[in-house]
């Protein structure tokens, strides 16, 4: 069974330190890496945020990645693919931090857009073939620096999530559309991770600031306190769901890999021990309790059940990013400038909720879906 390190960090200023002991309590770096090989550092850059709002990897835990990797003699790229709509791929870079991370530790930044890619058959149903990036395809490694948020759809994103980041740009959206229920794009991801599983040397997630509630970019910011490091990264990700008292049966990624809690219970856990941690009352997304429901029941309520965006007229700038961000095309601009979802369409991927900048997307909830789904 494989190790699992946690470590206390309450200060983005000591997570240097931190995320290179929670890497020796693993083996050290020269059991991951070997000098001369080319890794792959790959954060979640889901958009143009600044680190303090706790949507993407912070850089100073990518910093310290790359002087492990430098350390071991080996040569560091950065990159990643942002929420496919996103496209100033530099402006992203400079507002996350990476861009003055980077140039200081004389690190290339990697557009995986402008980098090509090659598509695969990893044996999806719904999804015949993915493209990857070519940076992902062309490294020897890769290092997976995810952040730890909670997901509208898929309740948790960490380790295996931030892995389709490694799909270029509005590739990620149409896979979205032939993917769009729970189970199969969970599905996606787990075949995803699978195809990468053996290029991966070692997951580490930042949870320092990490997002509860209705994430990945909505929701409200928790201090865990937690740098989690595994060379499994789908035990890390189940380890980290137990941790935060979700049961991990329910999740159609575990489910899919054959993850259980007797998997996470045998876990090795090194450096500090789970309840030296502020894991207790944790969020998660509230359209994800219909999740507890019976299936049973959820198909004899069927169309009476049901939760679709809705656009905050207050909020919303009219920047139209939902509408770029829907692979089902049914968001479309109305005769006051604002967007209007189109329900019959809506698949309920709730990619314009991610996407938006300004937090103007709501959730619409039929009468029954009001009683199931009461925010916290």
């Amino acid at each position: 069974m494989a190790k699992i390190s946690l470590l206390k960090c309450d200060d983005y200023n000591r997570v240097n330190s931190a995320v290179k002991e929670s890497v020796h309590l693993l083996g050290g770096i020269s059991s991951f890496i070997k000098p001369g090989e080319k890794i792959l550092i790959k954060p979640n850059l889901l958009a143009p945020k600044e680190p303090s709002k706790a949507v993407t990897t912070h850089p100073e835990a990518v910093k310290a990645v790359i002087q492990l990797v430098k350390s071991a003699g080996a040569t560091p790229i950065v990159g990643d693919s942002p929420g496919g709509a996103v496209r100033d791929i530099k402006n992203l870079w400079k507002v996350t931090g990476m861009e003055d991370i980077c140039t200081r530790e004389k690190v290339e930044l990697v557009n995986f857009e402008a980098a090509g890619s090659k598509a695969f058959d990893i044996g999806d149903n719904n999804v015949k073939r993915v493209n990857f990036s070519n940076a992902v395809l062309n490294c020897d490694g890769i290092i997976n620096v995810p952040k730890l948020k909670t997901h509208s759809l898929m309740a948790f994103t960490a380790g295996i999530k931030n892995l389709y980041g490694c799909v270029p740009g509005l590739m990620k959206v149409e896979y979205h559309k032939l993917a769009s229920k729970n189970k199969d794009f969970a599905h996606l991801l787990a075949n995803i991770y699978l195809f990468l599983k053996n290029k991966i040397r070692f997951t580490i997630i930042d949870g320092v600031l990490a997002m509860e509630g209705n994430g990945p970019s909505s929701g409200e910011i928790r201090r865990l306190n937690v740098i989690a490091a595994s060379a499994d990264t789908a035990l890390l990700d189940a380890v980290m769901l137990t941790s935060l008292r979700r049961d991990i049966s329910k999740s159609e990624i575990f489910k899919k890999l054959m993850i259980s809690k007797k998997d996470t219970d045998g876990a090795e856990i090194i450096g500090n021990a789970r309840q030296d941690f502020n894991f207790e009352n944790f969020k998660f997304p509230s359209l994800r309790k219909l999740d507890l429901m019976p299936k049973p029941l959820i198909k004899i309520l069927g169309k009476f059940l049901w939760v679709h965006p809705e656009i905050n007229e207050d909020v919303c700038v009219k920047c139209m990013m939902c509408k770029k961000s829907c692979p089902a095309n049914a968001i479309y601009k109305i005769e006051s400038g604002y967007p209007r979802v189109e329900d019959k369409k809506c698949i309920s991927c709730f990619c314009c909720h991610e996407m938006c900048p300004y937090k103007a997307v709501d959730f619409a909830k039929s009468f029954l879906a009001k009683i199931f789904i009461k925010e916290d």
